[in-house]
């Protein structure tokens, strides 16, 4: 919301970007777009860690099919776009007031080009965010455990 340089943004469901695309306002470039979003554990006993791998696109559209040299154009200018997003998840990952704080895993960042359609072009950037999850039962929770004191 903050950026200078995205025009919109669609979250999680493929239905929402339909929807959106198809509306009377339409879906305008660049376009951030939520696209994965998966939770994962690991470390020893209760000091587990959830590591979310978080997907997202920047998109362009209205791209003509034909025009390969506007689709590369696009997938490009996605690609810069999508750096500097990573540049400030990576500036809030040292501030220690921000959700981020030591949580933006960098080496896990993965950046491919795609096509959504025909006219939708741009980049998927995938990464690795970590933070404590503690795996700990809570015995109310359960009829078949004994709470221990």
């Amino acid at each position: 919301m903050q950026s200078t340089f995205l025009n919109d943004f669609v979250g999680f469901f493929e239905r929402e970007w339909s929807s959106k695309k198809s509306s009377v306002k339409g879906l305008k470039s660049p376009i951030l777009a939520l696209f994965r979003y998966t939770l994962g554990f690991d470390g020893q006993g209760e000091n587990s860690l959830a590591v979310r791998k978080i997907g997202f696109a920047i998109m362009f559209n209205k791209i003509k099919p034909g025009d390969l040299d506007a689709q590369y154009q696009a997938i490009h200018d996605a690609e810069q776009l999508a750096i500097k997003i990573i540049s400030r998840m990576r500036y809030e990952s040292f501030n220690s007031d921000h959700f981020l704080y030591n949580a933006f895993l960098k080496d896990s960042v993965e950046i491919k080009p795609v096509e959504l359609s025909s006219g939708d072009f741009g980049v998927d950037v995938l990464f690795n965010m970590k933070n404590k999850q503690p795996l700990k039962v809570d015995f109310s929770d359960w009829k078949d455990l004994e709470s221990t004191c």
